[in-house]
């Protein structure tokens, strides 16, 4: 009996009971099939996407650098007035009113297979510098170019391509490494995620990775909390080039560990970059590291660049002041040597409300008039060697007389500003204590607003 049969003897028979299961029955069936053959339409599918597709080969990490095309172009990363403003006030309409100015108007270039050094102190924008460039914040003005690929301007889908060719190494090996996971397992995750290489050559690839970076075969299965901060750091070393990235970024990668492991990481990243032919992006606060390892140095202060040019340059003739401040706190491995410390007065201003002009004016021992008014403009006051500083301009440093007599005029007008203000408001005290003493009724308030009055004189 076929099932259509089945059907109309059950409606034929009158049992309700039966027809309603056999109905039931049908529909489930049509849907099991529909299901079925979507799936299978979704797996046809993704194989038709995924086949003209060809899985990498495992290349060693030290031919990555001669698989790459001959004809390039020589800056790999290009930024440009880049900015980063994060919003700290809003009004009654979640609107922001107020913004830190974390970076601020930034620009520079960097050379394939060079490094480039980003030192300031803590609090100037240099973190945020990095994670603006990878895309980790978004871009509030400016632009970041990668190998002719504007990245200040893509999706993030489009922008996933790109994630294997710009990776970051954190700061703290600690906290960057997940502890539920192995070793092997850190490695290998972003490995499938991206396809670097065929599924069943991802175990020995982590494994040729690992010892680029120094790491034991027998490291493999066990767990981050098992090793020593240069260990770790070596960890997430591999992690990031796991991925045969281009540009990689070190968000102070030594700063949390000792002298001599310092020294270990800092020998394998300038191995690796010359295996590899690596672009460093290298962030610390350390100039003794960012000497050795660095091609060109930029300096950053409240969220601007204060000084750019070669590391040679910039260590043999330091031109900005906060340059030289900074300069003069490296120590001198010579016993008979005299350090010219410059001590820098005050506290670092605040970037959500910079002082107005040069924001290094208020720290700054060689402070013009000038620079309490004008931001300075970023010039090149030797050939490759770039600062913001009013003391470089010669058409400023001509005619100071003119922006003294400015800064003067300004001052007399504030002056005069606050004495009316502060008129005003004596004026309304007088007021309401002459309205108080007119209210009263016997001697004794009057006397006493009096007195209060006078004592507001004094």
């Amino acid at each position: 009996m076929t099932f259509q049969n089945l059907i109309l003897s059950g409606f034929a028979g009158g049992s309700v009971i039966a027809c309603i299961t056999v109905m039931a029955i049908a529909l489930a069936v049509i849907i099991a099939g529909a299901v079925v053959f979507a799936l299978w339409s979704k797996k046809e599918i993704s194989e038709d996407k995924e086949e003209p597709k060809e899985e990498p080969q495992a290349l060693p990490l030290a031919e990555v650098a001669a698989a790459e095309p001959e004809e390039q172009d020589p800056v790999i990363l290009r930024v440009s007035h880049l900015k980063k403003y994060f919003p700290i006030k809003r009004n009654f309409f979640g609107k922001p009113v107020k913004f830190l100015h974390a970076v601020d108007d930034v620009s520079f270039e960097v050379e394939r297979g060079t490094a480039i050094g980003v030192v300031g102190e803590s609090g100037c924008g240099k973190t945020t510098l990095g994670r603006t460039i990878l895309r980790l914040y978004d871009v509030d003005g400016g632009d970041v170019w990668f190998e002719g690929a504007e990245l200040s301007k893509l999706k993030k889908k489009e922008l996933r391509k790109y994630r294997t060719d710009i990776q970051l190494i954190f700061q703290d090996p600690y906290s960057s490494l997940p502890p539920r996971m192995t070793v092997g397992s850190i490695i290998a995750e972003a490995v499938k995620v991206h396809h670097i290489v065929p599924k069943e050559q991802v175990h020995d690839y982590v494994l040729g990775v690992m010892k680029q970076c120094g790491l034991q075969p027998q490291y493999y299965d066990r767990y981050p909390h098992e090793f020593s901060g240069g260990q770790r750091q070596r960890i997430c070393i591999a992690r990031a080039l796991a991925v045969k990235p281009k540009l990689v970024i070190c968000d102070e990668p030594v700063s949390a560990l000792d002298v001599s492991i310092q020294a270990q990481i800092i020998n394998l990243l300038k191995d690796l970059q010359e295996r590899m032919g690596l672009t460093y992006v290298f962030i610390s606060h350390d100039l003794s590291v960012v000497k050795y390892i660095t091609d060109q140095i930029v300096v950053m202060y409240l969220g601007n660049v204060m000084e750019h040019g070669k590391t040679e340059d910039i260590f043999r003739s330091p031109l900005h002041p906060y340059t030289q401040a900074l300069f003069s706190a490296v120590p001198v491995p010579d016993p008979d040597a005299k350090m010219n410390r410059i001590i820098l007065e005050g506290d670092i201003p605040s970037p959500a409300n910079p002082p107005r002009g040069c924001k290094f004016h208020t720290r700054c021992s060689k402070c013009m008039n000038v620079c309490r008014m004008i931001q300075p403009e970023y010039l090149e006051a030797e050939e490759n060697h770039f600062v913001a500083c009013h003391l470089y301009n010669q058409e400023i440093i001509s005619d100071l007389g003119k922006y003294d007599a400015m800064y003067e005029e300004e001052l007399r007008i504030q002056a005069e500003k606050e004495a009316e203000e502060n008129a005003r408001h004596h004026g309304k005290r007088r007021k309401h204590s002459d309205a108080d003493g007119a209210q009263s009724t016997d001697g004794a308030p009057a006397a006493d607003g009096a007195q209060k009055e006078e004592k507001e004189e004094a």
